[in-house]
């Protein structure tokens, strides 16, 4: 039996100080073909009440990943982590496509992650800003994000040109479940080759605004993947 294509979605991240700059950006976005904005609600310089986001935010909800970045992981949330799980809470009631949650924040709150409403997708994100694991250290941690959540991610550093064959590897493991790429001007061609092996998500940025290293505007990674699909 043939394996059922699977369409992946441009996914263009998206930070800003305020939540209705981060409104004005996913307008941007969207009309440069993305399918979905992943909102750094962890960058906002002051992340404001869940109403105020809500304000804001719900017009976009069927096609947002709404993610609230752990500092250890990368991201810019400075309140506290209870400050930060309450906030993720909040952004799921919003029911966004997806909310991105860090494995490690999953496994260590397990009481907080069973009370995340069960109608919210989970991208499960795992992250290595230095250097790309070999596969046998990856595929537990994907097996891991799998049982947790809909979707798992795995991003790791490019140090080499092989480290892309270890993400794309990964990716191909289950197509249509994970998202494995590499960062880095030496990760850029996982990005869109991980598209050809099923990737559900495939990440972008405005012009200009790359939110970590390696990622390609909107316009370009929309023009590669209509060369590649």
């Amino acid at each position: 039996m043939a394996t059922k294509k699977v369409k992946t979605q441009l996914c263009t991240a998206v930070s800003a100080d305020t939540a209705p700059e981060l409104a004005s950006k996913a307008e941007l976005a969207f009309s440069l073909g993305s399918d979905l904005v992943e909102f750094r609600i962890d960058r906002l310089a002051k992340p404001g009440t869940p109403r105020e986001l809500e304000a804001e935010l719900s017009v976009f909800s069927s096609r947002a990943i709404f993610t609230v970045r752990s500092g250890r992981e990368g991201g810019g949330f400075m309140e506290g982590e209870r400050s930060r799980l309450d906030l993720i809470s909040r952004a799921a009631d919003i029911r966004p496509a997806y909310i991105d949650v860090e494995l490690a924040t999953l496994k260590e709150n397990e009481k907080w992650a069973k009370s995340l409403p069960k109608d919210v997708k989970k991208v499960v994100s795992w992250h290595d800003f230095q250097s790309t694991p070999a596969l046998e250290t990856l595929r537990p941690i994907c097996a891991d994000e799998l049982r947790l959540g809909s979707v798992a991610k795995v991003v790791t550093m490019a140090t080499s040109a092989e480290d892309n064959v270890t993400a794309l590897t990964l990716c191909g493991d289950r197509p249509g479940r994970i998202v494995a790429f590499c960062m880095g001007g030496l990760g850029t061609v996982s990005r869109v080759a991980s598209i050809r092996l099923g990737a559900p998500l495939a990440y972008a940025s405005l012009p200009n605004q790359a939110v970590v290293p390696g990622q390609l505007s909107t316009r370009t990674m929309r023009t590669l993947m209509d060369l590649v699909a």
